[in-house]
């Protein structure tokens, strides 16, 4: 069933992921350094417990995982089994962030998959200007998408994923529709893999207010790189590639804000401890988060990143820690079981 409604939703051959991929590249240019104002923010919230391990912005790794290919649609490519995948992520008090994936093969050059995404932010006060409160009401945010990946050579795959986005804060709704597109190359005897990602290319069609915003759009860029004679493998990322100017980054008073400063506020890294074929420890660092999110003087864990894995027959556990807002630490924890 799935695979004849997918063959009618995405007719799509080689040639024409080829065209498309073409398109992510042209529009991604032409999206300049834009502000820090935009939409369904929700969209950034790390799902990949694995990829945020590793500074949160690793889409480069090659393997069978159901939530890396939420970053780059690309990663889909290692799916070489049908999964289902359920994430969660420890938020604000009365906050509830969860997901899920399904993940099959079409055939021995591509993948499908569909996930859907949820955050609800719990009760909250309804006051009016003048602080009286009126009442209570939830906030909510939700995505649902749905990828096709195809392997384009032996080495080049390449992946689009569909997400159609709603929001609703009391009486108030927001909607859109954004699309993900994504490239790996992969060359396995060099053990390394590099990645390309476009997120939340798209729009709202309708707006809170009718106050139109952009989606939080991300160019990523990503290599790994495994050592032959160690069970090693490091991860090397930059993220927001096209936003380069001072006003797209927290600055605080009198911080120099230089080119120097501005690029380090892309770079994320890691690396992983292949202590086995089922089982890793990772680690990683991102800069920017390190950089924005320490108090002054008091860095501590802030922008430093811890997870795990474990693959026990038919069932994947990820587990990682970090801190991704100021006044807390979160976890994420992947659950994948083979169907």
């Amino acid at each position: 069933m799935f695979h004849t409604f997918f063959v009618h939703l995405f007719p799509m051959n080689r040639n024409l992921l080829t065209a498309a991929l073409a398109l992510f590249l042209i529009g991604a240019n032409n999206l300049r350094a834009q502000s820090l104002e935009s939409s369904f923010e929700f969209l950034k919230l790390p799902v990949s417990a694995h990829s945020s391990s590793l500074g949160g912005h690793a889409i480069s790794l090659d393997q069978s995982d159901p939530t890396l290919y939420i970053q780059n649609p690309a990663l889909l490519s290692a799916v070489d089994r049908r999964l289902l995948g359920l994430n969660a992520m420890t938020w604000f008090s009365g906050t509830t962030i969860a997901g899920a994936q399904f993940c099959n093969m079409f055939d021995e050059r591509s993948v499908y998959a569909f996930n859907a995404r949820y955050v609800d932010y719990g009760k909250m006060r309804e006051t009016t200007p003048d602080g009286t409160q009126t009442g209570t009401f939830r906030a909510k945010d939700m995505a649902v998408g749905a990828t096709y990946t195809y392997l384009l050579t032996d080495n080049l795959s390449g992946g689009l994923t569909g997400n159609f986005i709603c929001s609703r804060y009391g009486s108030m709704t927001s909607v859109a529709v954004g699309v993900d597109i994504g490239l790996l190359y992969s060359l396995p005897d060099q053990g390394v893999t590099l990645a390309l990602a476009a997120t939340n290319l798209g729009g709202q069609i309708k707006a809170f207010e009718n106050t139109f915003q952009k989606l939080p759009f991300d160019l990523t860029a990503s290599v790994s790189f495994r050592l032959s004679h160690a069970p090693l493998r490091f991860t090397v990322s930059m993220d927001n590639l096209t936003r380069w100017d001072k006003s797209d980054y927290h600055f605080a008073e009198n911080e120099k804000a230089g080119f120097g400063e501005i690029f380090k506020r892309h770079l994320s890294a890691g690396v992983d401890f292949l202590l086995t074929d089922r089982f890793y420890i990772a680690a990683g660092l991102n800069m920017r988060n390190r950089i924005e999110l320490a108090g002054q003087g008091n860095k501590g864990l802030t922008g430093i990143t811890l997870g795990t894995g474990l693959r026990i027959g038919r069932i994947m556990f990820d587990l990682s820690y970090g801190k991704y807002q100021v006044s807390e630490s979160s976890l994420i924890c992947n659950f994948a079981f083979n169907i």
